[in-house]
């Protein structure tokens, strides 16, 4: 999908997970930063979807809890802020570049 943001039902049918537990995910997973609508809503973005990925794979297949999926990003970004900086400039570059076209 070509979209900037996500709903929570595309977002559960796209990780193929319930919506309740990627509400509470967000609740428990310090990097993981939903916007929300001035009713509530959450919008999801692509960092997001792939940081959700990634928590279901840490969870479901390297089986941590949650708890050690926060200590698994906070000894990520340590070690890749500045990896961390230059990717995000360089997608949203790419977002520009895109439009333009």
């Amino acid at each position: 999908m070509n979209k900037n943001y996500y709903n929570i039902d595309e977002i559960s049918q796209i990780l193929d997970e319930q919506k309740h537990t990627i509400r509470f995910w967000e609740t428990r997973i310090i990097k993981l930063k939903v916007l929300r609508t001035h009713s509530g809503h959450r919008l999801y973005n692509y960092e997001n979807l792939l940081l959700l990925k990634k928590i279901k794979e840490l969870v479901e297949v390297q089986k941590l809890t949650l708890d050690g999926v926060n200590e698994y990003f906070n000894s990520k970004v340590k070690k890749n802020t500045l990896d961390d900086n230059v990717i995000s400039e360089l997608r949203d570059l790419l977002g520009l570049l895109k439009k333009s076209n």
